[in-house]
């Protein structure tokens, strides 16, 4: 009886073994009917963090149309989306930075965005460094990738700076918008100003933290006298309003530390 046993239970496992066996080979093949080509609207980007929020570059790339599939009787096309992989070298994509480009054939990539991925991978801001850019087809449940070959690009990446703190700065009046309009201005993290460039009219201004003329009766207000030749003035604590003589392009510069400001 034991001998019998025995016997049966070494039958079932060989069964079960030449099953598995029969399993492993049974391997599933896939491959891209064409080839993934990329390009890119410029080859040469330079970065500012005043333009963070416009796009950098376009990413365009040719779609996988099919796949041929082997190995079951049952093919279903997958399902596939892209990637766009960024590295410091054409043969260094073993720990890119990644950017989710979807189901389509385009990318546009913001400077904020394309500045993240860059400083996390290690460039030195404020340099014209050169990366390799490739687009990646993502395909199936377990992620098998197809990759395009890599594009060249020089980026000058720039380092992410924040104001000193929450207050927002702006400019209201007549120059700007209207009385009833605040027009915020930039911290420029370089010269330690708020900043503006934009078209000004024929008008007044003055400068005001978090759209309020005053806190607890305390102005939070800046006016100014009259600006020098450099085209310079010393800011007023609630002062007289600032004066744009004709409509044109300006820059301004608002500086809280030695309480001036520029206009050219």
């Amino acid at each position: 009886m034991k001998n019998w046993l025995t016997q049966v239970v070494a039958g079932l496992l060989a069964v079960t073994t030449l099953a598995s066996c029969e399993k492993d080979e049974d391997k599933v093949t896939i491959a891209p009917s064409n080839a993934i080509t990329l390009s890119t609207s410029t080859s040469t980007v330079v970065l500012t963090q005043a333009n963070s929020a416009q796009n950098a570059a376009a990413f365009t790339w040719t779609p996988v149309s099919s796949f041929a599939i082997s190995g079951t009787d049952r093919p279903t096309a997958p399902a596939v989306t892209y990637r766009l992989q960024v590295a410091k070298s054409a043969t260094g994509f073993g720990y890119p930075f990644n950017i989710e480009a979807g189901t389509g054939s385009t990318k546009s990539v913001t400077v904020g965005e394309l500045n993240s991925g860059l400083i996390n991978l290690g460039i030195t801001p404020g340099v014209a460094t050169s990366v390799f850019v490739r687009v990646a087809a993502v395909v199936g449940t377990d992620a098998q990738t197809f990759v395009s070959a890599p594009v060249p690009m020089t980026v000058t990446a720039y380092t992410v700076c924040l104001p000193p703190n929450a207050d927002v700065w702006s400019i209201i009046g007549t120059a700007g918008v209207d009385w009833n309009t605040d027009v915020p201005l930039t911290y420029n993290c370089d010269t330690r100003t708020y900043d503006l460039t934009r078209t000004l009219n024929a008008g007044e201004f003055k400068f005001r933290k978090n759209a309020q003329w005053n806190v607890n009766n305390v102005a939070t207000n800046y006016g100014a006298n009259a600006r020098n030749s450099g085209g310079t003035g010393t800011l007023v604590l609630d002062g007289p309003n600032i004066v744009i003589p004709t409509t044109g392009m300006y820059t301004l510069k608002f500086n809280l530390n030695n309480l001036t400001y520029t206009l050219q």
